[in-house]
């Protein structure tokens, strides 16, 4: 008799909760689809973003303002982050350097992705050889060093934004391409694929 009851009280729980809806919606339900750990990642992300866009119109100096009398300045209201040995801002710095950094990565990650995915798909969908001949040479390009290819690239073309940009996303390109390449074959190998056909 008990068991019946709580069987019952149950059932009765889980069929009024499927009714009522769910107050989360739109993008609270998105936020909590990430974590603990993502939330944590995306607050990093968005600071910097922040910091990139807005932050030179909220500094009220410039990062080429020099002064010999604060060199090596401490943490103070004028200087959040003291200063360096040329006497400039530190935060200013840091803020000015972050537009770059987040530009030339961002351009990177986008070109890699792109080219990956682009190459991946063109492997999946064509025939063996050709999907041989693009994982080999793209695991050629994996075996060899980030840190050389990048040095023989600048030795090659110079060193300017652009290099940088083109040179970080063609080291990133193999592993776009295995991660898209391997979802691509699965989906590739769908019933509903091979009926299509």
């Amino acid at each position: 008799m008990e068991t019946t009851t709580s069987a019952t009280v149950v059932s009765a729980t889980a069929s009024l909760a499927a009714a009522l809806p769910d107050r989360r919606s739109g993008p609270l339900r998105w936020l909590a689809g990430f974590g603990t750990s993502g939330l944590l990642g995306l607050a990093v992300l968005l600071f910097w973003l922040l910091a990139a866009l807005l932050g030179p119109w909220l500094l009220s100096h410039g990062t080429a303002a020099t002064g010999t009398s604060n060199v090596f300045a401490p943490i103070s209201a004028a200087h959040w982050l003291g200063t360096d040995y040329l006497g400039r801002d530190m935060l200013a710095l840091i803020i000015e350097g972050a537009r770059y950094t987040i530009g030339v990565a961002l351009l990177a990650t986008v070109l890699a992705s792109g080219t990956g995915i682009t190459l991946a798909l063109l492997a999946a969908a064509s025939g063996r050889w050709i999907d041989a001949v693009l994982s080999r040479g793209l695991d050629t390009l994996t075996a060899i060093p980030s840190k050389m290819f990048a040095l023989i690239m600048v030795a090659g073309f110079g060193s300017s934004v652009p290099m940088l940009v083109v040179t970080a996303g063609i080291i990133y390109v193999p592993g776009a391409y295995r991660m898209a390449r391997s979802l691509a074959v699965n989906i590739n190998a769908l019933d509903y694929v091979t009926v299509a056909r």
